[in-house]
């Protein structure tokens, strides 16, 4: 018997409730307050344990995504070795289909098998993903949908804690939008990157307000202002307005940056690696930015601490790193899954010690979260 051959996999779905309700562009009327996630763990028959995290807060298809990678990937790939890993996510390729998504269990599933792969060599995630560029990353603080009064003083809070930047949820009415940016751009001298998940309807709205938000505080960013297939509605923003235009939502797959090169839509990438299909696919996505001159960051699904390690072991690895990055996520939980304290701290992220993610599991706190299939 290989010793490395994938024996057994679990799949736990998870609720995760949240310290604050998320209210964005996307879902004004209806607040996340608690994630719907998922832990994958392959062993195999040496004994060996590998972790992965599925993490997608919008849609919220976290349970669904579960039951596929219970029913449809794990009999799939048990029996094969695990260091084989493109041999792997080949077949998990071919089991999904193409599914839109088929990203998300791809990318939980690498992150399990890379895990695997780190431990039997001895050598942490980021070793795999090419060596060690920098020995951590810069995080920017994210701000949710609330009054200006508690925007502000979440990002003064944001700053004192040691973040790099500051991002705020926008899309409401423009007034609101207005007197929120206002008084957060009076509270904090830094430039602020606003997000307003798709929620202007078109050029001309969202060039109205992002003028407006433009007369009251230094802009680093708009993101997503528009929907994610309207690549010549962004092209027309930029050209229009002369800011700085990030693509987020249209940004998940290696063929969307390409689009979004082709169509000169943005200024800037927001890469996830859950959005991906993994952490090699977001490195991918980093590399053809390089190419064609458009920088990145690396985003967040508001992951838990399985996908937060694996996501810091990417960002020491990549080449280019030029902006504070968003991959905070377990900060927004009352708890979290992993047992690995210190990934985040003053404002940095940085990967666990140790082979694979360098995470354990906090059993206490899953037992706590888990939901049956």
């Amino acid at each position: 018997m290989t010793p490395t051959r994938i024996q057994q996999v679990d799949v736990i779905p998870i609720r995760a409730p949240r310290k604050e309700a998320v209210r964005s562009g996307l879902n004004i009327a209806d607040p996340v307050t608690a994630s719907e996630f998922g832990i994958i763990r392959i062993r195999t028959a040496n004994g060996a344990e590998g972790l992965g995290e599925i993490s997608i807060t919008f849609p919220r298809i976290g349970f669904s995504l579960c039951h596929a990678a219970q029913r449809m990937l794990a009999p799939a790939i048990t029996g094969m070795d695990s260091l084989a890993i493109p041999a792997a996510l080949a077949e998990i390729d071919r089991v999904l289909g193409g599914e839109l998504s088929a990203p998300y269990l791809r990318a939980a599933f690498e992150m399990a098998l890379l895990d695997l792969t780190g431990k039997h060599f001895g050598l942490p995630v980021w070793a795999l993903l090419g060596g060690r560029m920098r020995q951590r990353a810069p995080l920017a603080w994210g701000i949710y949908q609330k009054s200006p009064e508690e925007m502000a003083a979440d990002a003064v809070a944001g700053l004192a804690a040691g973040f790099h930047a500051i991002k705020l949820k926008v899309g409401r009415k423009l007034e609101d939008d207005l007197a929120a940016v206002t008084a957060v751009a009076n509270a904090v001298p830094v430039p602020l990157r606003l997000d307003a998940n798709m929620a202007w309807p078109n050029v001309p709205e969202a060039a109205r307000a992002m003028r407006a938000l433009a007369a009251v505080a230094r802009v680093e960013w708009f993101e997503q202002p528009l929907a994610k297939r309207n690549l010549e509605g962004l092209r027309a923003l930029r050209h229009q307005t002369g800011l700085p235009v990030m693509a987020d939502e249209s940004c998940h797959t290696l063929r969307d940056a390409y689009d979004l090169a082709r169509a000169e839509a943005a200024d800037v990438w927001n890469v996830y690696v859950a959005e991906a299909g993994g952490l090699r696919a977001a490195a991918e996505i980093f590399a053809l930015g390089a190419a064609v001159g458009v920088p990145c960051i690396l985003g967040s699904q508001a992951e838990m601490g399985i996908a937060t390690a694996a996501c810091a072991h990417l960002a020491v690895a990549l080449p280019q790193l030029p902006y504070a990055i968003e991959t905070f996520g377990p900060l927004r939980y009352q708890r979290d899954i992993v047992a690995t304290p210190g990934m985040i701290e003053g404002g940095w992220l940085t990967p666990p010690e140790g082979p694979g993610l360098g995470v354990t599991l906090d059993w206490d706190a899953v037992n706590e979260m888990k939901e049956q299939l």
